[in-house]
């Protein structure tokens, strides 16, 4: 089993937490997903410590870490709504 890296697996799910179950085994299986939730974890650590910059330059970092943020929810909401999606396969009914 592939690790999982706990902060980006937490980050998800504070976003998502209804889904706690399908984002941990996403992460486990796919590491496209799990690489997405820690840059969300990264891109939150980053806005956090904003107000650590130098003042010219904190509102176009905020920004910029608010729109990659967004970006990341936007695309881990698409990823567990696309694996909500059960295909049924359509067979000849009654055919042996």
């Amino acid at each position: 089993m592939t690790r999982v890296t706990a902060d980006g697996v937490h980050a998800a799910i504070r976003h998502f937490p209804d889904s706690a179950r399908r984002i941990e085994a996403l992460a486990c299986e796919n590491e496209g997903f799990r690489d997405l939730c820690d840059e969300l974890a990264a891109a939150e650590e980053a806005l956090a410590a904003v107000d650590r910059l130098a003042e010219a330059a904190r509102a176009e970092r905020r920004l910029e870490w608010l729109s990659f943020i967004r970006g990341a929810l936007a695309e881990i909401g698409a990823e567990l709504r696309r694996i909500k999606i059960v295909p049924i396969e359509r067979g000849n009914r009654g055919q042996p």
